[in-house]
């Protein structure tokens, strides 16, 4: 799974494979191999591959985790960059723009006509890439003025699906 850990202000690739309580974990350029397992609370065990063990204190509250291990306290958020795309395109389009898609897929069914009204949230059409049909939905309030894709068709991520005026 990747994902993207944010620091103090920094942004870093976390990418993390689990098998049962065994993680592999590489951040930025380091990688570490770890059991971890919750042993209850808020408390949690982590042993490192060389034997090194440290308790500490997980807290999380939506993306964000306060861990405190040997007496220090860190803060971090931890995000799934898909999620972060999504939230940037929404807020590259409030009030209207060009909907476009995040990955490749095939247009599967498009569900507005032009000049319909859309709100926030509302479906626009169902893409479907990596096996997976997914919604693609309006990021704000408006009118669709523009359609650029027909079902069936096949996309490329980042081609332009829609214009909301």
């Amino acid at each position: 799974m990747r994902l993207i850990a944010r620091h103090d202000g920094l942004d870093i690739d976390v990418d993390v494979e689990r098998n049962g309580n065994r993680y592999r974990v590489r951040i930025g350029n380091r990688s570490m191999e770890a059991d971890f397992v919750d042993v209850g609370g808020f408390i949690r065990s982590l042993r490192l591959t060389d034997g090194t063990h440290y308790a500490l204190i997980h807290h999380r509250e939506g993306n964000r985790h306060e861990i405190t291990i040997g007496g220090a306290t860190i803060r971090v958020e931890i995000f799934d960059p898909l999620a972060l795309r999504r939230k940037r395109r929404e807020d590259e389009i409030v009030g209207g723009g060009v909907v476009k898609a995040l990955m490749p897929g095939r247009v599967v069914r498009v569900m507005v006509n032009k000049g319909d009204t859309v709100h926030k949230g509302s479906g626009l059409l169902i893409l479907e890439a990596m096996k997976m049909e997914n919604e693609i939905q309006a990021t704000a309030d408006g009118v669709v003025d523009e359609i650029f894709v027909s079902a069936g068709d096949t996309v490329e991520g980042g081609a332009e699906l829609i214009h909301i005026a």
